[in-house]
C-alpha cells in the first residue's frame, strides 16, 4: 500500500504543479485573449506579468500568495474554502447514507431482484443533472411564494448558513450522485446474491440480513468504495454552479467571479482575471478531485483482498 500511496502523492504534486502553471499564464493571456482575439497583437502586461511567474512561485514557496485589491488570498479563500468544505462534507454523508439505504431497500428479500418500482426510480435519478433539479425547485418555491402570498419561501434559496440554508444546495448537490450509488450497490448486490454461495448460506438457515453482512457486502464493498469516490469527485466538479446558483459563498463562487461570469450579469469585479487568485482555485479545486481519488483507491485497496493480492503480485513482477 505504501507503493500505491506513493506513486500517487507523486502523480498528484506534479499534476497541481502543471495545473497551477497553466492557470496562471491563462489568467495572465485572458484580457489579451477577450480584447484581441483574432490578431498576433499580444498585451505588453500580459508579457510582463508571465515573466514574473518564477517570481510568483518563489513567493508561494515563502508562504505568500499575493494580493488581491491589497487583501493578501489567504485570506480571501479563507472562508470561502470552509463553507464549501461544509457543503461538500453534508452533502457527501447524504450521498453515502441515502444511496447505500436506497440501494439494499430495492432489492426485494422474497425474491433477491430489483423491485419494479426501483427500476424506474434509480434510472430516472442517476440521469437527472443536478443543476435542472435545482432550477426546478427554485421555479416551484418563487411561484408557490407568489400564489400563496407569503412573504418567504418554505426554504432558504439563497445565504449561508447550517440550517436550512443547506438544504436546497444539498439536495441539489447530491441527487445525481446519490441515485449513482443506489444503482451501483443495486446492480451489484443483485449479482451477488445470484451467486452459488449464497445459495448455499441460504439453505444453511441464515437470514436476509446475514447473507448481506457476511457474504455479499465484503464482495461489493471495492466497487462501492470506488463509486463513492466517483460521486465525490461528481460534487467538486458541480460546486462551481450549485453555489452560483444558491449564491452560497464558497470557492466555487470567488472561481466564477476570478473568470468573469456573474449569474447577476454585474460587471466583472477585483477578483476578476487576477493570475494569484485563478492559480490558487486551480490548486484547490484540482487537489479536492486528486484526494477524494486518493481515498477511493486506498480505501478500496484496504477491504479488497482480491486488489491487494493483484498489486502485490503486480510489484513483485516489476521487481
Amino acid at each position: 500500500m505504501a507503493r500505491l500511496i506513493a506513486r500517487k502523492l507523486i502523480l498528484m504534486v506534479l499534476i497541481l504543479v502543471a495545473l497551477n502553471y497553466v492557470a496562471y499564464h491563462y489568467a495572465v493571456r485572458h484580457p489579451g485573449l477577450l480584447f484581441y482575439p483574432f490578431s498576433n497583437i499580444t498585451d505588453p502586461e500580459a508579457e510582463l506579468a508571465g515573466s514574473q511567474y518564477p517570481a510568483y512561485v518563489q513567493a508561494v514557496l515563502r508562504g505568500d500568495l499575493g494580493e488581491v485589491a491589497g487583501t493578501p488570498v489567504t485570506d480571501i479563500i479563507r472562508e470561502p474554502i470552509r463553507n464549501s468544505l461544509v457543503l461538500l462534507a453534508v452533502a457527501m454523508l447524504t450521498t453515502i447514507v441515502v444511496g447505500s439505504a436506497l440501494g439494499f431497500l430495492s432489492i426485494s428479500p422474497r425474491t433477491w431482484r430489483l423491485r419494479p418500482w426501483a427500476l424506474m426510480l434509480l434510472a430516472t435519478g442517476s440521469s437527472m443533472p443536478g443543476f435542472v433539479l435545482g432550477a426546478i425547485i427554485l421555479a416551484l418555491l418563487v411561484y408557490y411564494q407568489l400564489y400563496a402570498g407569503r412573504g418567504t419561501t418554505l426554504l432558504p434559496i439563497s445565504g449561508y448558513g447550517i440550517d436550512g440554508h443547506l438544504v436546497l444546495p444539498v439536495i441539489v448537490l447530491s441527487i445525481q450522485p446519490t441515485f449513482h450509488l443506489a444503482k451501483v450497490i443495486t446492480g451489484l448486490l443483485e449479482n451477488e446474491l445470484q451467486r452459488d454461495y449464497v445459495q448455499v448460506a441460504n439453505s444453511k438457515g441464515l437470514t436476509w440480513w446475514q447473507i448481506i453482512r457476511r457474504h455479499a457486502l465484503p464482495n461489493i464493498l471495492s466497487p462501492v468504495l470506488i463509486t463513492i469516490g466517483e460521486a465525490l469527485r461528481l460534487m467538486v466538479g458541480a460546486l462551481v454552479i450549485v453555489e452560483a446558483i444558491f449564491l452560497w459563498p464558497g470557492i466555487g463562487r470567488i472561481m466564477l467571479y476570478s473568470i468573469g461570469l456573474r449569474l447577476d450579469a454585474g460587471p466583472a469585479g477585483v477578483f476578476f482575471g487576477n493570475p494569484n487568485l485563478i492559480a490558487v482555485l486551480a490548486v484547490i479545486m484540482g487537489s479536492w478531485l486528486l484526494i477524494s481519488d486518493l481515498i477511493a483507491a486506498v480505501l478500496a485497496y484496504r477491504f479488497d483482498p482480491r486488489l491487494s493480492v493483484a498489486v502485490e503480485r503486480r510489484e513483485a513482477a516489476r521487481s
